[in-house]
């Protein structure tokens, strides 16, 4: 009993393992997860409460596995290795035939359908992700549309209202030149024309820092990089004037690659390329000193600018050890809604296909299941029936040569049966119906040195 107690705390160790290292170790828990469970069947080699108990956690598990799995294979070779491994044991120590259909069985039902399930349900999950996205896009649109609506009317709020604050400044100004005006009058015109004047400078600025964008000059490329203070192979190939938004994203891009090379690959080689289509490219080789930890948020500011004015950006590490940041910039800003599109629309693919995968999967495990197992089944024990009569007909002391067997024996070693010390021992089957209540029966022939010693109907009932 005590036995039994640390075998099943076992057990749910082992499980609450699997559960806690799902979502990182998606391969391990769910290679842990399935050994469990077939080891706790190939104990008993029956379906007790242990194996039934565990079946729903297995389940969740699979389903799990599935879901948080980014890369499928690794959990699909964790699957594969244990259904091999549990078919191998169930051949070779634990009962034979039967076994292993009963570990195959359950490895698919209680694993790779709920696995399918989850990949599913991942995929789902992308794709409200992107829908996600997207809204947020269109949302990020609306307000860049609207900003820049208010950025123009304020620009031609600033032409008018400044045309008429000079013109205002302009009559004002001739008002204080009227030789009627008395000393006071006077005074009050040229206060008038001042704050006028005030007025009309102060919107001048404002409409200097909303128009920012648009006037400050930009730097050049050469410019960024002789600031760097980096020793920098460049290759510049644009001719011709880029826009003002897109030079400033290449400014902007150029001089956060070299401020990363500066930070994490202090005296690398860097090598600058811009080309004639607006294709930047950034690379520095291996760092020869340590590297510095950065948080990332610096790539993921430029990879969000550069698809705001409708780029593509990639960065990654090299394969000479070193790093690479790339852009492709369009001539003219435009909004990013054919990368989004066309994301969408391949993530609908891919649910589309893990859909009929996983319908397929559990098509072909269930029909495996109805088909293989009753197939099979009928096949064991009509191939290995030693009938009545010819059991009756097997003497004590005959040549097993001489003897009317069948072809092939039903079990090699059943479970709670014992052999005469000595012997070989044959099991077959004692009738060929094997659903009935009679199905465990077997007829026991033993030899020693080939000849027949013993012979005997084991009654095994199952209920």
């Amino acid at each position: 009993m005590i036995a039994a107690v640390w075998e099943v705390l076992l057990y749910l160790v082992l499980f609450a393992v699997a559960f806690a290292f799902v979502r990182s170790r998606p391969a391990v828990a769910l290679g842990t997860g399935l050994g469990t469970w077939i080891v706790c069947y190939l104990v008993t080699v029956e379906f007790d409460v242990r194996v039934v108990a565990l079946a729903p956690a297995l389940a969740l598990l699979s389903f799990l596995a599935g879901r948080h799995a980014a890369d499928p294979r690794p959990t699909a070779i964790a699957l594969t290795l244990a259904e091999i491994a549990g078919v191998v044991v169930a051949l070779t120590e634990r009962g034979g035939s039967d076994t292993a259909l009963a570990v195959t069985s359950g490895v698919g039902v209680l694993g790779v359908v709920p696995w399918a399930f989850g990949r599913f349900r991942r995929r789902f999950a992308e794709l409200r992700e992107v829908g996600w996205e997207h809204a947020a896009l269109l949302e990020r649109s609306v307000d860049n549309a609207r900003n820049a609506e208010r950025a123009r009317l304020a620009g031609e709020m600033h032409d008018l209202v400044g045309h008429e604050l000079a013109r205002a400044a302009l009559l004002v100004g001739a008002l204080e030149l009227e030789p009627t005006l008395t000393t006071q009058q006077r005074e009050a015109a040229k206060t008038a024309r001042a704050s006028v004047t005030a007025a009309a400078e102060r919107l001048a600025d404002v409409m200097q820092v909303l128009r920012a964008d648009e006037d400050e000059p930009v730097a050049t490329i050469e410019e960024v990089v002789a600031r760097s203070g980096l020793d920098v192979d460049l290759a510049n190939h644009r001719r011709t004037a880029i826009d003002g938004i897109i030079a400033r994203t290449v400014h902007r891009v150029t001089a956060e690659a070299l401020t990363n090379v500066i930070k994490h690959a202090p005296g690398a080689k860097v090598t600058v390329t811009l080309t004639a289509n607006l294709e930047l490219r950034i690379t520095n080789g291996p760092a020869p000193r340590t590297q510095a930890v950065g948080s990332g948020k610096g790539l993921v500011g430029l990879a969000e600018r550069v698809a705001l004015v409708g780029g593509w950006f990639e960065a990654a590490p090299s394969d000479d050890g070193g790093f690479e940041v790339r852009a492709k910039l369009p001539e003219r800003p435009r909004a990013r809604t054919t990368p989004t599109h066309v994301r969408r629309e391949r993530t609908e693919e891919e649910i589309r296909k893990s859909a009929r995968r996983t319908v397929l999967i559990t098509s072909v495990v269930c029909a495996g299941i109805a088909i293989g197992v009753p197939g099979y089944m009928v096949f064991d024990a009509v191939t290995s029936v030693l009938t009545p009569q010819q059991f009756e007909r097997a003497e004590i002391g005959q040549d097993e040569d001489a003897l009317d067997l069948p072809w092939r024996t039903r079990v090699d070693n059943p479970l709670g049966v014992t052999a005469p010390p000595g012997t070989e021992c044959r099991y077959y089957s004692t009738h060929p119906n094997p659903f009935d209540g009679d199905r465990h029966d077997l007829h026991q022939l033993c030899f020693r040195d080939d000849r027949l010693v013993s012979k005997q109907w084991l009654a095994r009932r199952s209920g």
